[in-house]
C-alpha cells in the first residue's frame, strides 16, 4: 500500500518474562519462572489472556484518515493523532490504495485528480480567510495522517485477529500484517500463533 508507514516506538521491557510472571502468580508457580519456553503460549491457547494485558506496545502509523477512523474504534488503547484543526495540510499528502492502481492508469489519474482538486479547494478556502478547522471539511478520507497508538498485548491480539482477515479494509489489513510481523519478532510466545 503506497504511503503507509509503521514503526514500533516502545514496548514493555522483557515483556514475555513479565507476562509469565503475572500468569505464574495466578497459578502459584512463580518458583518455575523461565523453566518452560512454552508456558506462556499454552496459557494463551487456553484462553487465559488477561495476563497479557500487563505488557504494551506503542506504534507510529502514517495512513489515511479512513484507516484511523476505523482504528480508533478499538477503545482499549491510547491514541494521539495529528490535528487537521490546527495543522495546515500539505499538498499531495494522500494515500493511494493498491486497488485503484490495479484498475489501471485511467483510474489512477482520476483518483489523483480528485485529490489535487480537493487540495486546491482546501487552499482556496484558506485564502478566503477560513481557519484550517473549517477548510478541512473538503479533504477526503484518503488524506494522510499520523497517529501514535498504544495497545496492551491482549487488545493488540484482538485487533490483529480482526483486522488481518480478508473482510478487513485492504489498507487496514496491510497495517495489521505489518504490526503482526513486528510483534512476532518482539514477543513470539504471544504473537506467533496469529496468521
Amino acid at each position: 500500500m503506497d504511503g503507509i508507514e509503521v514503526k514500533l516506538l516502545a514496548i514493555t521491557p522483557e515483556a514475555e518474562r513479565l507476562l509469565e510472571q503475572a500468569g505464574r502468580l495466578c497459578y502459584g508457580s512463580g518458583h518455575k519462572l523461565g523453566e518452560s519456553s512454552d508456558w506462556l503460549s499454552l496459557r494463551i491457547r487456553q484462553g487465559h489472556e488477561s495476563l497479557i494485558e500487563h505488557a504494551s506496545a506503542t506504534f507510529y502509523v502514517r495512513a489515511s484518515r479512513a484507516l484511523t477512523h476505523e482504528l480508533v474504534r478499538h477503545r482499549l488503547a491510547s491514541y494521539s493523532q495529528r490535528s487537521q484543526r490546527y495543522v495546515r495540510e500539505k499538498e499531495g499528502d494522500f494515500i493511494l490504495p493498491e486497488e485503484v492502481v490495479l484498475k489501471g492508469k485511467e483510474a489512477t489519474e482520476e483518483y489523483k485528480q480528485a485529490m489535487d482538486e480537493a487540495y486546491r479547494c482546501y487552499q482556496r478556502l484558506l485564502d478566503h480567510g477560513l481557519k484550517p478547522e473549517i477548510a478541512r471539511y473538503v479533504l477526503p478520507n484518503a488524506w494522510a495522517t499520523e497517529i501514535i497508538c498504544t495497545w496492551n498485548f491482549r487488545e493488540l491480539r484482538h485487533i490483529l485477529k480482526l483486522r488481518s482477515g480478508k473482510a478487513a479494509m485492504p489498507e487496514m489489513r496491510c497495517l495489521a500484517n505489518r504490526i503482526a510481523e513486528i510483534m512476532r519478532l518482539q514477543a513470539p510466545r504471544v504473537f506467533n500463533d496469529l496468521d
